[in-house]
């Protein structure tokens, strides 16, 4: 498995896919809009209102490839809103052919003081809130996920903040980076999006470093 650095200076369809499909799921109030994703400096990924059964379009990128155990870093700046999240996270599931296994970085527009790191094994959820100590939606920070066979560790600036050893995912996952409204049912969780929000998120790169490299280096 290759390591890869991605700088955003052009997005090669050969590496990430921009989605681009009207989205169906019960968290969301999004569907995906592939020209919402722009290059500037970086990557540009925007969230803007539509008309529709969702009452919100965004942009996500993908890793056409999956990839396994090792290191992942994005330098990220996280848009801002009630019922907005920034995502950065690995994934796989049924349209792969394979059980709902996930590890996230997520980012809240209500309060982007904070965050959730989350992990799936076959659909099951567990979850922890993160106080970043800062605005994530001021400035890009560095978040990263280092993920063993044995253990799943997540990075703030090169600091570990949390570390789990319990339920560990075990199947290749793609590599996402995403800016979405959260459904109205989910008020609780994400806040309410005004249906007028329009923010932006921001990543300068991302990075993967597979096995061996020690992901806590």
């Amino acid at each position: 498995m290759e390591p890869f650095t991605e700088r955003f200076e052009t997005l090669n369809g050969a590496d990430w896919h921009r989605a681009d499909y009207a989205f169906s799921h019960p968290m969301f109030d999004t569907d995906w809009d592939k020209d919402l994703v722009s290059l500037d400096g970086g990557l540009t990924l925007t969230l803007q209102p539509q008309a529709g059964e969702n009452r919100f379009k965004g942009a996500s990128i993908r890793r056409q490839d999956p990839t396994h155990f090792g290191r992942y870093e994005a330098r990220l700046q996280a848009g801002r809103g009630a019922g907005v999240i920034t995502g950065f996270f690995l994934y796989t599931g049924p349209a792969y052919g394979t059980q709902h296994d996930e590890i996230d970085w997520e980012i809240f527009g209500k309060d982007p003081t904070t965050a959730q790191v989350a992990w799936f094994k076959n659909g099951v959820l567990r979850e922890q809130k993160i106080d970043l100590g800062f605005d994530a939606s001021d400035c890009v920070h560095e978040y990263a996920i280092g993920w063993t066979p044995e253990s799943i560790r997540w990075f703030l600036n090169g600091e570990l903040v949390f570390e789990t050893r319990e339920a560990i995912p075990q199947t290749p996952q793609r590599v996402f980076t995403n800016i979405w409204a959260a459904d109205p049912s989910i008020a609780g969780w994400a806040g309410l999006a005004d249906p007028a929000t329009e923010t932006k998120a921001r990543a300068l790169s991302i990075d993967f470093r597979p096995m061996p490299v020690d992901p806590g280096s």
